[in-house]
């Protein structure tokens, strides 16, 4: 092993969402798929971390994470827009994406995360949509499209279409916090993450 190349700093990763940083374990997937001369089109499709339009020009979802259609991502490279996807990537590189508003309003985004767990791993993702007025717990699983609630509107049924088994339940977390039954009334902030959990009874 050659230790000076094994030392060498590998292009920083980073994914945020306002101040929200959904990075993850994702900074090793970028180090892993780097290579000399690589540009950056290259190293997002290398490390399986982002999914590319049919046209190649824009991004679909990044991390596991996906936008509302009035928001678009934006590619970083050390500190400059990086319009062109051709740029060569250099290792003391810094690759940022973040989620911007399509229109010059401001961004104000909440996001709700799916966990399925070690049981349900396809089911996780992230949700990105624009923050409204007033706009409680409830209403975010309601216009998400992803969730289905029992009559009472509290219960969740089935999240992507998927009904936990007789050992399993869907938990609600607000900025990692667990939310008690009441707690699908709570006012949303601006930024807020909502995340569903699958987890064992």
């Amino acid at each position: 092993m050659n230790n000076v190349a094994a030392g060498a700093p590998q292009p920083a990763f980073s994914v945020k969402i306002g101040d929200n940083d959904l990075t993850g374990s994702s900074g090793r997937q970028i180090s892993d798929a780097f290579k000399p001369d690589i540009t950056v089109k290259e190293l997002l499709n290398a490390s399986g971390l982002v999914t590319f339009s049919g046209d190649g020009t824009s991004l679909l979802s990044v991390n596991h994470i996906s936008l509302s259609p009035d928001m678009a991502w934006e590619i970083q490279l050390s500190g400059k827009t990086a319009a062109d996807l051709s740029t060569v990537v250099k290792r003391e590189d810094m690759i940022l994406i973040t989620a911007a508003a399509a229109q010059a309003a401001p961004l104000q985004p909440v996001i709700l995360t799916i966990n399925g767990g070690s049981g349900q791993p396809e089911l996780t993702h992230s949700y990105v949509m624009p923050y409204a007025e007033d706009m409680t717990v409830r209403g975010l699983l309601k216009s998400s499209g992803h969730v289905r609630l029992a009559e009472n509107n509290k219960t969740l049924i089935a999240v992507k279409e998927y009904k936990p088994l007789s050992n399993e339940e869907w938990k609600l977390k607000l900025n990692d916090k667990a939310l008690l039954d009441n707690g699908i009334d709570m006012k949303l902030r601006i930024q807020d993450e909502l995340e569903i959990s699958l987890v064992l009874r």
